[in-house]
């Protein structure tokens, strides 16, 4: 027998859109391992505006293969799914439906080598937006501890700040070829820490960083993003040792050494 009420409770999944065909309108060297590619096309009307901190999917259609996003599970067409990477997407202009995405270079990689021979017209698939993080409104200040893979969300984060609020900021980079400005809109003086001078494994100066910072605030809102297992090691100190609460602290697994296509979703919660 069909439980009636709970036909009537369940709600039909939401079937995502097909990914947007886009092609590629500009590319910019920002800095010596950091690429910027602006996506152009009439499909990105919609796009938006994503939150700061949102990912995309981009599919990389290998040359010379026909692929229809429009209808991936059609079982007459034979072609597999491409393979795809995670990104966040950096600036959206709804007006000119353009998108930027930056690419950091810390050896080979199918998206990294992709950028490094990226031209004008190449074309590109784009899934998302998703995710993305929720600024609490009430937000006084907010601590941003970041590596080179989230540095295009703390920029946007920077830029969506609710008034009054202000922003420390941490960066791990390799070294001072990776110091940029994290946003051209909104001014921000990082604190630098260099991996390269110590020879550090991913994580380790972000979380020494943390802990000299943390007594002086505990009442800030914290957002962590960096290698999955320094975020976690980083989470568990500003919870159970610095006394901040669960609740104002929001991390996220950008990549996980040793992997090379780490999931979007790892926020830390296990």
């Amino acid at each position: 027998m069909t439980n009636s009420s709970s036909s009537q409770n369940e709600q039909p999944r939401r079937k995502r859109p097909p990914p947007r065909p886009v092609t590629v309108t500009r590319v910019e060297t920002v800095a010596p391992r950091l690429t910027r590619v602006t996506f152009g096309g009439e499909r990105l009307a919609d796009f938006g505006p994503p939150k700061p901190g949102a990912h995309i999917k981009l599919l990389f259609v290998p040359e010379g293969v026909r692929w229809n996003p429009e209808d991936p599970d059609d079982p007459d067409d034979p072609t597999p799914r491409p393979p795809s990477r995670t990104y966040t997407p950096r600036r959206y202009d709804r007006d000119a439906c353009e998108l930027d995405v930056e690419f950091v270079h810390h050896g080979g990689g199918l998206a990294s080598d992709w950028a490094v021979r990226a031209q004008p017209g190449d074309p590109m698939f784009i899934g998302g937006p998703g995710g993305g993080y929720d600024i609490p409104a009430d937000a006084k200040k907010i601590v941003l501890v970041a590596d080179e893979t989230s540095m295009p969300a703390a920029g946007m984060i920077l830029e969506s700040l609710p008034p009054g609020c202000t922003a420390e900021v941490l960066c791990e980079v390799r070294d001072g070829d990776d110091e940029r400005r994290l946003s051209e809109a909104v001014a921000a003086t990082p604190r630098w820490l260099h991996r390269a001078a110590g020879n550090d494994r991913a994580g380790t100066l972000l979380q020494h960083a943390v802990r000299d910072i943390a007594g002086a605030n505990t009442d800030s809102y914290w957002w962590v993003a960096c290698e999955s297992a320094a975020m976690r090691r980083i989470r568990d100190y500003l919870r159970d040792e610095a006394g901040i609460a669960a609740d104002s602290v929001h991390t996220r697994g950008y990549w996980k050494l040793g992997e090379e296509n780490y999931p979007d979703h790892d926020y830390g919660k296990d």
